[in-house]
């Protein structure tokens, strides 16, 4: 991972970077928090940036500790942040030496974006090593079912609004083969990074891989406009989203 991005984009993180827990449709990162908090438990941030995941969930607990590797972004969330439940330390999870924190609950959203998957693994363990036993962790990761099923979506959207449906899936298959970089890995080009994204039942065995137990998967929905930059008339109700797995430590 390379600091010097993360510290360029700090200025202008919360435009140029998705924040699901400020697009979550119907308030599951928040629901979830409440659910796995409460008194005298202690919360870590992994992958915090500029501290709206964090603000997002230290209501529910005593103590949240928001943790990133980029010092430019950590001051960014230092700024945002009035709560005084809230610390921030710089940590690289995929580092020599991982961090050695401890918490009843950890959170990871939208972390295990790298194409690499050795790196995407050892964050993942840093991650889940951090969880006291009977602790749980929350992972949030790109959906690839959602972002295949958004070419879906568009096709038949332009079909409604009178384009040739033949000229249009040929457009669209167009799109789909400069996007996406690798099917078989799940690497989607976003903005010019190439992204992880993840099936489902390939998000439930990695995390498994690294600990977890009793994992249950759900869907955190984001408008479309997340994702289309000129959204059609004829949008289903139906939301493109991103996977939230929630799994214990025994």
């Amino acid at each position: 991972m390379d600091v010097n991005y993360w510290n360029d984009l700090a200025n202008n993180f919360s435009d140029d970077v998705f924040e699901v827990t400020e697009r979550d449709q119907g308030g599951v990162i928040r629901k979830t928090a409440k659910r796995l908090g409460g008194k005298g438990k202690r919360a870590i941030d992994f992958g915090c940036g500029a501290g709206a995941s964090t603000r997002a969930v230290a209501p529910f607990f005593d103590r949240v500790i928001g943790v990133d590797f980029s010092e430019q972004l950590l001051a960014v969330a230092r700024e945002k942040t009035n709560a005084n439940n809230i610390d921030y330390r710089r940590a690289d999870l995929a580092g020599k030496t991982p961090p050695s924190f401890r918490c009843d609950v950890a959170f990871c959203f939208n972390v295990l974006l790298s194409p690499d998957e050795s790196l995407r693994r050892a964050i993942a363990a840093s991650v889940v090593k951090s969880i006291r036993r009977n602790g749980a962790c929350v992972f949030i990761v790109p959906s690839l079912e959602s972002e295949l099923r958004s070419y879906q979506i568009a096709l038949d959207c332009q079909t409604r609004d009178g384009f040739d449906r033949a000229k249009a899936a040929r457009e669209l298959d167009a799109s789909a083969r400069r996007d996406v970089m690798s099917l078989s890995q799940g690497i989607v080009n976003l903005g010019g990074a190439p992204t992880k994204h993840f099936l489902r039942d390939e998000l439930a065995e990695l995390l498994a891989s690294c600990g977890l137990k009793d994992i249950t998967l759900s869907r955190v929905h984001y408008p479309w406009d997340a994702v289309l930059d000129d959204t059609p008339h004829h949008m289903p109700h139906s939301l493109p989203w991103d996977w939230m797995a929630v799994g214990k430590k025994t």
